[in-house]
């Protein structure tokens, strides 16, 4: 059964792609979830719609990355299959021809983090947590979170942050440029109200123009930075430590 669902809504010309963990359980991914969201972003294609809205459906977690039965398959075999579908899901959300924003209310950790960065803005309340922590496992990010970080924040501050693996809360992600706001759920609503409602009001065809000039001058770099992240991973993969991390890691949680 899905530890994640992923739902598509579409009303008064928004989209939103909610995701739902089953009760009391985090967000997140994995094979299944990655392929619903790819038919939702089909999906959203294919209508008429003027912003996308990502969200999830607890206020605890926005999304914490991989799921457990994925790191227990995960090896040197598994690995670049999975980054590879990753970063193509999430190259789709992030090709998509209208504003895409990230809602991000709770944890945002590793790929859960990199999902938000493929949208083009993040709009966070008071209790997100980010954090860029598979350092602590061994890994590196594999799904563009390399390049999407030092895009947001800068290469010096992506070092420091993925080092030290630290979390950061939403207004000091603000101030550092990884969020682009943040506030009380009631001013998170209120602006992504307001936001919505000037992309609307503005010409369609000439935000889709914006976009794709900016994304179009990164695409190589993409492309690029897919195969390199990868690699590093299957590096990672043949360092001892990371696969004693990564025993221990799911030794822990199967006695949760």
């Amino acid at each position: 059964m899905a530890v994640t669902r992923i739902k598509c809504q579409i009303e008064d010309q928004v989209a939103t792609i909610l995701m739902e963990p089953l009760p009391g359980k985090p967000t997140t991914l994995d094979d299944d979830v990655l392929g619903e969201l790819e038919s939702c972003i089909e999906e959203i294609r294919q209508q008429k719609t003027r912003v996308v809205l990502l969200r999830s459906d607890s206020e605890r977690f926005f999304c914490v990355g991989a799921n457990i039965n994925v790191l227990k398959h995960t090896d040197e075999k598994t690995i670049i299959p999975w980054v590879m579908q990753g970063h193509r899901v999430l190259n789709m959300l992030e090709d998509l021809p209208v504003p895409v924003v990230a809602v991000m209310e709770g944890y945002a950790m590793g790929g859960g983090l990199e999902l938000a960065m493929a949208c083009d803005l993040i709009f966070a309340s008071d209790n997100a947590q980010l954090a860029h922590c598979e350092a602590a496992l061994g890994f590196v990010p594999g799904w563009g979170g390399t390049r999407r970080l030092a895009g947001r924040i800068g290469a010096s501050k992506a070092k420091y942050y993925y080092y030290s693996g630290k979390t950061i809360d939403a207004h000091k992600a603000s101030e550092i440029g990884l969020v682009d706001f943040a506030g009380s759920k009631t001013e998170l609503e209120n602006e992504l109200n307001d936001f919505t409602a000037s992309v609307i009001a503005n010409n369609q065809n000439a935000i889709c123009q914006f976009k794709a000039v900016l994304n179009d001058q990164q695409r190589k770099a993409r492309d690029e930075n897919a195969a390199a992240e990868a690699f590093r991973s299957v590096s990672c993969l043949q360092d001892p430590d990371t696969l004693q991390r990564l025993h221990d890691f799911i030794t822990k949680k199967g006695k949760k």
